[in-house]
């Protein structure tokens, strides 16, 4: 059994600190992936109590044998694109290029305070990331849930909705796109 099996048994049985142990393994991912898609830190927080909070109102919705992080990280998916729809974006922003000088400089000073302080240290992932939100959002979001979340092609095929066979072309095509990025700016894909 693995530990968050383990936890998810601890919470069943009534005793809240698995519950705990689990959101925060499994919080700061959970925004960073929410904020992909909507692009504004505090909502993409509020997003991600709201997926806890289904887990816990509804502990018999999660199947065993199914990781933990797939099923949080699909329901966040499913309240990223409720929140686009109800505030009547048609999509989400691609590209901060697409969202207007503006916004996209907030938007970016905010994921990179939040990625500073909570995610990564050194310099290489920084550039990594930033090269990655230059990307097309499915690119990116891609690549997000497999070489940073560390999920399964299965995975990120259900969570995207996508086949493995899509996703591997998707991953493919993103990390040829990402390398091309980097030799633009200069970076060595080699050296990240």
């Amino acid at each position: 059994m693995g530990q968050d099996e383990e936890d998810y048994k601890v919470f069943l049985g009534g005793d809240q600190s698995g519950f705990e142990r689990l959101i925060l393994r499994y919080k700061d991912g959970l925004i960073q992936f929410i904020n992909r898609y909507v692009r504004d830190l505090y909502q993409s927080e509020d997003l991600a109590q709201d997926v806890f909070v289904e887990v816990l109102l509804h502990p018999e919705r999660y199947r065993k044998g199914t990781s933990f992080k797939t099923y949080i990280y699909t329901i966040g998916h499913h309240r990223a694109v409720d929140y686009l729809r109800k505030n009547a974006r048609l999509t989400y922003v691609g590209t901060y290029e697409e969202a207007g000088e503006g916004r996209a400089a907030e938007v970016l000073m905010q994921e990179e305070a939040l990625l500073e302080e909570k995610v990564i240290k050194e310099e290489e992932k920084k550039i990594l990331y930033h090269a990655i939100a230059k990307l097309k959002a499915e690119y990116g979001n891609a690549l997000y849930l497999i070489d940073i979340a560390g999920l399964s092609y299965a995975d990120t095929a259900r969570i995207l909705k996508k086949s493995e066979g899509q996703i591997k072309i998707l991953i493919y095509r993103a990390r040829k796109k990402l390398k091309q990025k980097l030799e633009e700016e200069n970076t060595p894909a080699e050296k990240i």
